[in-house]
């Protein structure tokens, strides 16, 4: 049922298992560098048009509150996009949006080997991860873009489209936004991990967030922390840094939780 054995080292690597998990984070980061930043470029390319379509929704909503705009980098691809007939454009936005959940499937799955220092070729497995993964991904993909734009849609024109009751849809959005993020941080490293039936995929993710909440806490404090510095540094942060460091924290965090409760119950899994 599992692929991996997340307590040991990779083939032909130094063992640094004796290492506390902050230093091992950061030492099998470091040797996976330059592989991550190149995932990093081309899960950023497949999914561009979502980003300049969010990023673009962002800065209307920012610019009409109080005149700013949050990222440098989404403004000049907007520049460009704008001037893009509007037929491509939507076509664009259609694919990226379809190829949202394999490619982040995709991606996990080549942070899982790095997070666990098994990495290999980078357009290998990543594509390999593609084509067994999609049927699974795609729903999730759709499923997250749905979300971004109802938390748009309801964060900003709620209490104007729903008065009184605005209010009490935002708090009910937010806090529906948080369970969901905190189960999609196990959702994708469960995913290319496990070969698990939608419906116990998803229940499977729901109980290791009841279980182990504090891992995917710290992932989305990691995602949230580095959204934010998007709007200084944005044009490196995004497309050599920010969904692979998420992405490598996502695997690096949830494995050990996957293995014990997943993959070998039977066994503890420190």
């Amino acid at each position: 049922m599992g692929f991996y054995n997340f307590t040991q080292p990779g083939h032909g690597d130094v063992d640094d298992s004796y290492y506390h998990p902050f230093v091992r984070f950061w030492r099998r980061y470091g040797r996976n560098f330059m592989k991550l930043v190149g995932v990093n470029l081309l899960y950023a390319l497949i999914t561009l048009p979502v980003f300049v379509w969010l990023v673009g929704q962002i800065n209307v909503l920012t610019a009409q509150s109080d005149g700013k705009v949050t990222s440098l980098l989404g403004t000049i691809l907007l520049y460009y996009v704008m001037q893009m007939p509007v037929p491509l454009i939507i076509g664009l936005l259609v694919l990226s949006v379809l190829a949202l959940g394999p490619a982040t499937a995709a991606l996990t799955y080549f942070a899982v080997d790095c997070a666990w220092d098994r990495p290999g070729l980078i357009w290998s497995r990543f594509w390999d991860a593609w084509k067994k993964n999609w049927k699974q991904a795609l729903p999730i993909g759709l499923l997250d873009f749905a979300v971004m734009l109802a938390t748009l849609y309801y964060l900003v024109d709620g209490k104007v489209l729903f008065g009184m009751f605005g209010s009490v849809l935002q708090v009910v959005w937010i806090l529906f936004g948080l369970i969901y993020a905190l189960m999609r941080v196990y959702l994708f490293p469960v995913m290319v991990t496990i070969d698990l039936p939608f419906l116990a995929l998803i229940k499977n993710c729901l109980i290791l967030v009841i279980l182990k909440p504090w891992r995917a806490l710290a992932v989305v404090a990691i995602a949230a922390v580095l959204s934010f510095l998007c709007s200084v540094v944005d044009i490196i942060l995004v497309p050599c840094f920010m969904f692979s460091f998420v992405a490598f924290s996502a695997a690096f965090l949830t494995q050990p939780p996957i293995d014990k409760y997943l993959i070998n119950p039977e066994q503890d899994v420190e």
